[in-house]
């Protein structure tokens, strides 16, 4: 199969073919050449207006809902829909019934993704059935092939439970991911706090709860020396907390 892409603009930080506007000729699925008017002989041909490739996307925080949840999506169904968007490599959520945080849930998501069209990559659970109560066996879980832990969905409310889990990962630096939230704060918020909330009626979620979540979870990462990453971030002070922290590390 032979494809030709023309005059499409390349979006790829890493290449020198940056922001410039080529054709591009695939053979099999595989780059054959790039340049700036390929004439070959082609199967197919897509030339567009304002037509972009870029690399592959990665998605650090996906749910397929498998085992246990199947009616709503399945490994090999979340695979096909990452493809057809254009991710190339996807993490999954522990948040499955039972939740992945035992070697064994961890080898069953990595089997079943093995002839995918894409990289699924199983994450594990920082806790046992992600309840933020206790340390799940998360070494076990990394020699099997998780490649970071969090309990997902459910943010770790307990300063001592995630010292303790940053302070573990450190003996195979291992990272953890973090939906920041402080649920003591506006447990039952539908939306952000303010005065659209108090026009619809709605409970809000303040801001607050997100940032003093991000501010704890650095001061913990800066006693242990330990590596964190912070998804579903949503507010203008919770990203110059991280920008910050970034540049101290």
């Amino acid at each position: 199969m032979k494809l030709l892409i023309k005059k499409a603009k390349i979006i790829s930080p890493s290449s020198p073919l940056n922001g410039k506007v080529k054709d591009i000729f695939i053979v099999d699925g595989i780059i054959a050449k790039i340049g700036n008017s390929i004439t070959e002989k082609t199967n197919k041909t897509i030339e567009q207006k304002g037509l972009c490739v870029s690399i592959g996307w990665v998605d650090i925080f996906a749910h397929f809902c498998d085992p246990g949840l199947e009616y709503r999506e399945t490994i090999e169904t979340g695979a096909a829909a990452a493809a057809a968007g254009g991710f190339t490599d996807v993490f999954v959520l522990p948040n499955n019934q039972p939740v992945t945080h035992t070697k064994s849930q961890v080898e069953y998501i990595a089997q079943k993704a093995t002839y995918l069209a894409v990289n699924v990559y199983p994450l594990g659970a920082v806790t046992k059935n992600a309840e933020g109560k206790e340390l799940a066996e998360m070494y076990d879980m990394k020699q099997s092939g998780a490649v970071a832990f969090t309990d997902g969905i459910n943010s770790i409310q307990s300063s001592g439970i995630m010292l303790k889990a940053l302070q573990y990962v450190l003996s195979f630096d291992g990272v953890l991911i973090q939906v920041p939230d402080d649920k003591s704060i506006g447990a039952n918020g539908l939306m952000n706090e303010g005065i659209k909330s108090t026009q619809l009626g709605l409970p809000g979620k303040p801001a607050i709860a997100e940032e003093i979540m991000i501010a704890r979870d650095i001061e913990l990462v800066k006693y242990t020396n330990s590596k964190i990453h912070f998804t579903g971030v949503s507010t203008k002070k919770g990203i110059e907390l991280i920008a910050q922290a970034k540049k101290m590390s």
